[in-house]
């Protein structure tokens, strides 16, 4: 049996519908306060959806039992708050590596960023490079696989670009020059590379990083944005650390919104791996950019497409 964390999120649910098609017996780590109503009229009654906390050791070996194989997806990328990240990636994720070494989990497989160390000065990338040691630490044999920024119809990533354009009549500040280079997956593809992870052995003990078929500058992909979404505007750098403080009062404006500051780090550095790794270890030719995001366009918008 297979268990994954942050099934409800926009990576989980497409992981738990790859694992559940392919035949893999699935138990969802969901949040305990009404997991019925977030996942179950998703999948088929062969997933298992429990509800548990990270921060709750007694549960968390509870839904261990039976499991051979952890997928970890959550975090609070989503959130952007400091304190969340703390929560918990550092210490939820803590929490679930005691309790499956003590239950005798054969596998866990983490879900890391490109860019993830220690000594980034970026949030996100330096939580994820601690945890990543965590993992290597643990003594479960393990598979760390570095994504880059997925994209898909649920994203908080390409979504809150969009929402964020909407909020600015003419011009749009992005960081920096619009320089940085960034390299898109597509949800579909990443959800079939972390599929294919848990079935391969050859990864166990091995750090991987996925991208899309494509380099992009930040320019790039916010102009290929706004031809989809039919919302032209003049791009304008903003140092970052105006950009923090302005995304900031943007979410406490709208906290309802997908705007977060973690999807800065997305876009204020590098955030590229070997272009021809997803074929090289799964053997797909993962889709390009602007062959997968018509999601954004204003018709598919106002039809929930």
């Amino acid at each position: 049996m297979i268990l994954i964390t942050g099934a409800t999120g926009f990576v989980g649910k497409a992981v738990v519908s790859a694992m559940d098609v392919s035949g893999h017996t699935v138990r969802c780590l969901v949040r305990a306060s009404g997991p019925e109503s977030e996942t179950s009229d998703r999948y088929t009654p062969s997933v298992d959806l429990t509800g548990a906390a990270l921060n709750d050791p007694r549960n968390l070996r509870a839904c261990l039992v039976g499991v051979d194989t952890v997928v970890h997806l959550a975090s609070a990328q989503r959130r952007g708050s400091w304190e969340d990240l703390m929560s918990v990636d550092y210490r939820g994720t803590r929490q679930l590596l005691s309790a499956a070494r003590d239950i005798g989990i054969r596998r866990f497989i983490y879900l890391s960023n490109v860019g993830a160390e220690r000594a980034s000065a970026f949030p996100l990338l330096r939580t994820k490079g601690i945890v990543e040691q965590f993992v290597r630490n643990s003594g479960i044999p393990y598979t760390i696989i570095r994504g880059s920024a997925v994209f898909g119809p649920e994203d908080s990533f390409t979504n809150a670009l969009v929402a964020a354009m909407k909020l600015f009549p003419f011009v749009f500040p992005r960081p920096g020059s619009g320089k940085v280079l960034l390299q898109p997956i597509w949800i579909g593809d990443f959800a079939e590379c972390i599929r294919q992870a848990v079935d391969d052995t050859r990864f166990v003990g091995e750090t991987i990083s996925i991208g899309g078929p494509e380099f992009m500058s930040v320019d790039e992909l916010l102009k290929g944005i706004m031809r989809i979404a039919k919302c032209s505007r003049t791009l304008v750098s903003v140092p970052l650390p105006s950009m923090r403080f302005v995304v900031g009062l943007l979410k406490r404006c709208l906290p309802d919104s997908l705007i977060a500051t973690n999807w800065l780090d997305l876009i204020s550095r590098d955030n590229t791996c070997e272009i021809n790794g997803v074929y090289r270890y799964f053997g797909l030719r993962p889709a390009r950019f602007v062959e997968t995001a018509g999601y954004l366009s204003p018709v598919s918008r106002r039809s929930g497409l």
